[in-house]
């Protein structure tokens, strides 16, 4: 069913769910996202208190914790092995040669680290470049343009385009997310009112989901030059509409391009690779200590090498584990971004910018400033005796 479109119903914020140091909301399709965190908490309470706190790396997927597991069991493998080919003299342990062993795991660890960390590095700017200089360009060209239509377009025969402009920018930002998420849910527009049915079936024409909100800037591009046109209002406005649109397409652009250009593959799967080494070298290695410290008895070093082995090969993989899940924001991970929650904000700075004309100040050619006394499109009482609605300018 469809719902005559108002700006107020999209500025609601999504379903809100306060942790201990984060503030989780419902984004697309029901799944939770981190909204923000408190830092001063987290100090406070300590990661170690937080631990199982929605969103860290043990609770927002379990491939490290599985890893971990898989490594801690081939550790134990390794050494009932060491045990049972010592069975006769189990001292036999003790002299086992771990010179090489230990200088390859020395050398491995001291290469992967470096790597690692230049590796997850990278993935996090390509992550903070997605949500700035792409999503928030969209964003801000959207704002913008609305703050430039409210201002020389505020004439009440005007209304009708202020009125297109905010449906078609917020349809953008809609059709940019299910671009971006690869879902053709186009005929929900139609249901709150942001495009109507012959639109929808002018979007279907583009097969590629990238074309649609690029359209959409078109077109707000076209009707609002139009009507500038119209109202001969001055060049340099148009020339800053048509920057705003442009910026706005450029933004969409490199989303697509931050998405489908991805870090080479066998760059990836050889930083991959180095980690799942240098997981195994722990593995055997701690294994193989384990077993020597069995004839002694040396109950502190076999805990040690189990210790060692779980936290350096969780460190790793959940290193990894995050740098996949940020690789495409637009998903369903808890990390990725919580759009709804975007969408909530633009829509409500779109709301402030096309009624920002209400209460303003006009300017007398005489350089005087009149302030409005009361809302402008509060009715007031004519001379004659009807009540007619406040023009705009004034007050």
């Amino acid at each position: 069913m469809t719902t005559k479109f108002d700006i107020k119903q999209h500025m609601q914020l999504p379903e809100t769910f306060k942790y201990t140091v984060t503030e989780v909301v419902v984004g697309e399709g029901g799944y939770h996202k981190i909204f923000r965190y408190d830092m001063k908490l987290l100090v406070k309470w300590s990661a170690c208190m937080t631990i199982f706190t929605k969103g860290t790396v043990f609770t927002m997927d379990s491939t490290a914790v599985r890893t971990t597991g898989l490594m801690l069991l081939l550790l134990f493998l390794v050494t009932g092995v060491a045990c049972m080919c010592s069975i006769k003299d189990i001292s036999q342990l003790k002299k086992m040669d771990m010179v090489p062993l230990n200088n390859l795991a020395t050398q491995v660890n001291a290469f992967v680290p470096f790597v690692l960390a230049l590796f997850v590095s990278l993935t996090l700017s390509r992550w903070w470049a997605l949500r700035v200089t792409a999503l928030g360009k969209v964003f801000d060209s959207l704002a913008n343009t609305c703050m430039i239509v409210a201002s020389e377009l505020n004439d009440l025969r005007w209304e009708e385009v202020r009125l297109g402009v905010m449906k078609y920018g917020m349809a953008s930002v809609e059709l940019l997310v299910q671009a971006a998420r690869e879902a053709d849910e186009i005929d929900s527009l139609v249901d709150h009112d942001l495009l109507t049915k012959t639109e929808v079936e002018f979007m279907r024409e583009h097969d590629l989901l990238w074309q649609r909100p690029m359209v959409m800037w078109a077109w707000i591009m076209h009707i609002i030059t139009d009507a500038m046109d119209h109202n001969k209002t001055p060049a340099p406005s148009r020339q800053a509409v048509i920057g705003q649109c442009l910026a706005a397409r450029d933004g969409m652009a490199n989303i697509n391009m931050y998405l489908d250009t991805q870090l080479p593959f066998a760059y990836v799967h050889l930083i991959t690779l180095l980690v799942n080494v240098q997981n195994i070298l722990m593995a055997i290695k701690s294994g193989l200590t384990f077993g020597q410290a069995i004839p002694d008895g040396r109950l502190f070093v076999m805990l040690q090498q189990v210790l060692s082995t779980a936290v350096i090969v969780f460190i790793y993989q959940a290193l990894l584990t995050i740098s996949y899940m940020i690789m495409d924001p637009f998903g369903d991970d808890v990390l990725d971004f919580p759009i709804r929650a975007y969408k909530a904000y633009v829509a409500s700075i779109v709301d402030a910018m096309m009624g920002a004309g209400r209460g303003c100040p006009a300017v007398s050619s005489d350089g005087r400033l009149h302030r409005a006394m009361r809302s402008r499109w509060q009715s007031k009482i004519a001379t004659d005796g009807e009540t007619v609605r406040q023009l705009p300018g004034e007050f």
